[in-house]
């Protein structure tokens, strides 16, 4: 079972429709990366994610830390989730009887008992939890842009649905769950400016038209 975290550029125009196929080892593109970042070259962090967008665009995540059911359960009834081709935007409740009732069939086919079906429903729901996810990409990320000059934040933007494959292979069920979590980067200098023009605004000496506050 796999999570994955997407980092995304944002505020520059790329052309990702057709990522070029990189020859450069991975330790060579992740060190391209951290150069860029390390001398707080935004475009450069871009240019690097667009050029080697197939090392970038699935990230492997760790195996994730044990997630409380409940917690689990509610975080799925908030997501839009893809299973097996099929998809449940705004249907949580409609997803968990489908999925539970899909791994006791899955489960039957091989020979396992309904045991085993409770404990890939779980997993699945583990592996599904932004708020393990979320976490675990976000640090995951963090390690690839290492900028003093930048912080990294989750962006606004509303996540693709969860993608999740249950199937069987070999005799055993199997299952592959694919998240995409997005964010930006941002220079300390832009936020700094902007905190700079807000308090010159508020206190009546930005720009604009002359009139207190107005811009």
């Amino acid at each position: 079972m796999s999570g994955f975290a997407s980092p995304r550029g944002q505020s520059r125009s790329t052309d990702n429709s057709s990522p070029r196929t990189s020859t450069s080892s991975p330790q060579d593109v992740v060190s391209a990366l951290h150069s860029a970042s390390m001398a707080g070259n935004r475009d450069g962090i871009i240019d690097t994610l667009a050029e080697h967008a197939s090392y970038f665009s699935c990230i492997p995540l760790p195996p994730p830390a044990p997630c409380d059911a409940n917690q689990a359960v509610k975080d799925i009834l908030r997501e839009r989730v893809v299973l097996n081709g099929i998809s449940f935007l705004g249907q949580g409740s409609l997803f968990l009887e489908t999925l539970r009732r899909l791994s006791t069939a899955l489960c039957s086919s091989v020979g396992d008992d309904c045991g085993m079906a409770d404990f890939i429903v779980d997993a699945v729901l583990t592996r599904c939890a932004r708020t393990t996810s979320g976490f675990d990409s976000y640090n995951t990320v963090l390690q690839l842009i290492q900028s003093p000059e930048m912080i990294l934040k989750p962006r606004a933007s509303r996540n693709p649905p969860i993608d999740i494959e249950l199937f069987v292979t070999n005799g055993s069920v199997h299952s592959a769950v694919s998240s995409t979590n997005m964010y930006g980067f941002y220079r300390l200098e832009d936020i700094d400016n902007m905190g700079n023009r807000v308090s010159d605004v508020s206190s009546g000496t930005g720009g604009g038209t002359g009139n207190d506050g107005e811009v």
